[in-house]
C-alpha cells in the first residue's frame, strides 16, 4: 500500500466513524429527553409490569429493547432501560444471565432493523449501497432471531445450560 492508499483508507475510516458517532450523539440527545420526561417509567407503569409474571416481564423487556434499538444506538438504549428494568427483574426473580442474553439478542436484532437501526447505516457507509438494497435481505433473519427470542423466553435453559454445566456443583 502506498501513501495515497493509506490516506484514502484513513479518510474512509474517519467518515464511517463520523457517521456512527453522529448517530450515537443524536440518539443520546433523544434518550436524554425521553429519560428527563420519565416516559419509560410512565409507559411501564401504564402497562402494569409490576403485576406481570416472569414470562410477561421478559416479553416487555424484549419488546422495549427491540423497539428502542430500531431508533436509537444500542448503548444509549441499554443505559436508559437497564436501570428501569433492573428492580422489576429482581422482584420477579428472573435469572440475570437469561435477561442479559435476551437484552443482547434484542439489541442486535433492533439495531439491524429498519427504519433507523444503527447497523443499517453502518452497512450503507461501509458497503456504499443504497438503503433499500441493505434492508431488502433483512426480514428472514429478523424473523428467525425473533423466533429464537421467543424460544429463549419459554425455554430459558437454552440460554443457561452452558453456565449451569460449567458451574455445576
Amino acid at each position: 500500500m502506498n501513501w495515497r492508499g493509506v490516506y484514502e483508507t484513513a479518510k474512509s475510516t474517519g467518515l464511517i466513524t463520523a457517521v456512527v458517532f453522529i448517530l450515537v450523539g443524536a440518539g443520546a440527545a433523544f434518550s436524554w429527553i425521553i429519560s428527563f420526561a420519565q416516559i419509560p417509567q410512565a409507559v411501564l407503569g401504564g402497562i402494569g409490569i409490576d403485576q406481570m409474571g416472569p414470562i410477561g416481564v421478559l416479553f416487555v423487556i424484549s419488546i422495549a429493547f427491540f423497539i428502542g434499538c430500531m431508533f436509537v444506538d444500542p448503548i444509549v438504549v441499554i443505559l436508559v432501560f437497564v436501570p428501569i428494568f433492573a428492580p422489576v427483574v429482581k422482584a420477579v426473580g428472573l435469572d440475570p444471565v437469561l435477561v442479559g442474553t435476551l437484552i443482547t439478542l434484542q439489541v442486535a436484532i433492533g439495531s439491524a432493523t429498519p427504519p433507523f437501526g444503527c447497523d443499517i447505516f453502518t452497512a450503507i457507509a461501509v458497503f456504499k449501497r443504497p438503503y433499500m438494497d441493505v434492508i431488502r435481505g433483512t426480514p428472514p433473519f429478523i424473523f428467525i432471531l425473533l423466533s429464537v427470542s421467543v424460544l429463549l423466553i419459554f425455554f430459558p435453559q437454552i440460554a443457561l445450560f452452558l453456565r449451569d454445566l460449567a458451574f455445576a456443583k
